[in-house]
């Protein structure tokens, strides 16, 4: 394996050749990592023309507390991803429970996307935060990019943010379907944990 850091400061990773060979299939690796629960986030920027952008991830975590540091990995062919290079800030909206409909319409092809949500400029960068859909955000400087397969981890330092409240909780994603964080006063969750303590 070999890389190299182009002038743009993403770095390409090559493989060495019949890396891949002996691989699982696509439908393997799909059900493997739909076992794994994760949240939601809507990543977005600017683009060129200073017009809000953005697409839904699920791959999306921390790296480093000191310094603050997150990554998310994006497709290599999105415009997002270009946006996020060219203009090296992007901002990450965690999005909170029922909230469906957001995640669907930032995985869409829409055009229009930030013409059906609210949405205001963040206090640093100015970037598309959505208020009334996250449980937090985090406002990120690129600092690194490395291209692995089809996909562009993008790494960011962490330079605004916050959170809503712990009142409210997670949209969440488990086997390509949504769903949310159990609450402790969800009575089902309490009747489940009673039965399990006996």
């Amino acid at each position: 394996m070999s890389a190299d850091r182009p002038q743009s400061g993403l770095v390409s990773v090559r493989f060495s050749a019949g890396v891949a060979d002996g691989c699982v299939d696509d439908d393997a690796f799909l059900a493997i990592m739909s076992a794994f629960p994760s949240g939601v986030t809507a990543v977005s920027t600017l683009d060129e023309h200073d017009q809000p952008v953005g697409l839904t991830c699920s791959a999306a975590c921390s790296v480093s507390k000191s310094p603050p540091l997150l990554l998310v990995c994006i497709h290599n062919a999105s415009r997002v991803l270009r946006s996020i290079l060219d203009r090296e800030l992007f901002l990450v909206n965690f999005l909170r429970d029922h909230r469906e409909h957001i995640s669907s319409l930032f995985a869409s092809g829409a055009d229009d996307r930030f013409t059906e949500i609210v949405w205001r400029p963040s206090r640093g960068a100015g970037l598309p935060w959505m208020p009334l859909d996250t449980i937090a955000y985090a406002e990120c400087r690129v600092v690194h990019a490395l291209r692995a397969g089809d996909h562009t981890i993008v790494i960011g330092a962490i330079v605004d943010g916050g959170h809503m409240g712990d009142e409210l909780g997670p949209l969440m994603y488990w086997r390509r379907r949504y769903g949310r964080w159990p609450i402790e006063d969800d009575p089902v969750v309490a009747a489940t944990t009673l039965a399990a303590e006996g």
